[in-house]
């Protein structure tokens, strides 16, 4: 399944020569890089062999498109473009994938209900697409790199077998049948609905990088990100850090746990939350509501003091953007919501009351069973 070739990335601009050195400098010699004017592209040329396709979101520059006078031939921005071109991929070689997804400085020009700033996994989802790109984030050439790399560690088809299809889902996932966590961990991977009889029955193996992309690796799920493993682990984000930066045999215990599967660090680090708890379990021999002795255990490992944080229990609430925040609250001064992107298998989001209280979007979001702390505290 590994493919040792380098991943060509297709990059559609209507300024394409400003483009082209900056995408050769970011990407050198990791990717096969191609930047066209959208009147240039080539079904079999260009769209055949890319395994990525960045449109770029607004195609001012079209002299050809603007002259014509039929409405259906003017796709108004790279949104319509991709729409297009994506259906021509798929029409063509059934085994050949390509992911697409919008390279653009105009966030902000695509209206979504959440703040195009954090959310390009919601719109992304919303608009058929697999990403959405910000050029003005210098991670993004890195992002657009693993993406690319991930489609061609799919399988072109998934076999109608459901015993070698869950192999497969365990294989890009990186998972290792011997570790001693592996069937929590599965077990967690199969509650966040992994597609797999979706792909067994014929479906598109990029279904399992958008599963990955749009409701994964954005929210605690199966995988957490750094903020709900301090949580975890009754210390602050910052003492976490500390560790991660170090060699300790704590830092070497995380490095064990870090999901490296597929689109790995596409938003950063994240751990096997099976694990996690695994490991805070064995720590102190089921003693894990002692926050103070796993402090000590952890702290041990680390061969430092580790920070505590001052709430207990802790949960991890989100900010505005539906980023983690770095202040953990205690269950008593959050509340949960239930906002329309959130997946259900994933953990709660919380959020500060205080916030929460003086938004009328934010409040209708509340869960039934928390409205009553909203009601009480106005009065």
């Amino acid at each position: 399944m590994e493919n040792t070739e380098k991943p060509s990335i297709l990059v559609i601009d209507d300024e394409p020569d400003k483009l082209r050195d900056e995408f050769n400098l970011r990407l050198g010699d990791r990717a096969t890089t191609d930047v066209i004017h959208p009147q240039d592209v080539e079904e079999r040329a260009d769209l055949n062999n890319a395994d990525l396709v960045l449109v770029d979101y607004a195609l001012e520059y079209w002299s050809e498109r603007d002259n014509l006078s039929t409405i259906s031939l003017q796709p108004a921005n790279g949104m319509a473009l991709a729409v297009v071109l994506r259906e021509q991929v798929d029409q063509n070689e059934k085994d050949k994938l390509t992911a697409f997804a919008l390279y653009t400085a105009h966030l902000r020009d695509i209206k979504g209900r959440f703040s195009p700033e954090t959310a390009q996994h919601v719109l992304a989802r919303l608009n058929n697409l697999e990403w959405i790109f910000s050029k003005t984030n210098p991670d993004s050439y890195n992002q657009m790199l693993l993406l690319a790399e991930a489609v061609r560690r799919l399988p072109g088809q998934w076999s109608e077998d459901s015993d070698d299809s869950t192999s497969m889902a365990r294989q890009l996932l990186a998972m290792d049948e011997d570790d001693e966590s592996f069937e929590r961990c599965w077990h967690d991977v199969k509650d966040c609905r992994v597609p797999i009889e979706e792909l067994s029955e014929g479906g598109h193996s990029i279904l399992f990088i958008r599963w990955l992309l749009h409701q994964v690796l954005p929210y605690p799920c199966f995988l957490w990100a750094e903020h709900w493993v301090a949580s975890r682990f009754g210390i602050s984000i910052e003492a976490l850090r500390e560790v991660l930066e170090g060699d300790s045999d704590l830092a070497k215990d995380l490095e064990s746990m870090r999901y490296s599967g597929i689109l790995a660090d596409f938003l950063g680090d994240r751990w096997w939350r099976g694990a996690i708890e695994d490991y805070a379990w064995n720590l102190v021999e089921g003693y894990t509501a002692d926050i103070q002795q796993l402090r000590d255990a952890l702290a041990e490992r680390a061969g430092m003091k580790l920070k505590s944080i001052d709430a207990n229990p802790a949960v991890v609430c989100v900010d505005m953007d539906w980023q983690p925040a770095d202040e953990f609250l205690s269950p008593m001064t959050a509340i949960t919501l239930h906002p329309d992107h959130w997946p259900p298998f994933a953990d709660s989001a919380y959020m500060d009351i205080k916030i929460v209280r003086d938004d009328p979007i934010l409040l209708s979001m509340v869960d039934p069973l928390d409205q009553y702390r909203i009601e009480s505290d106005e009065e």
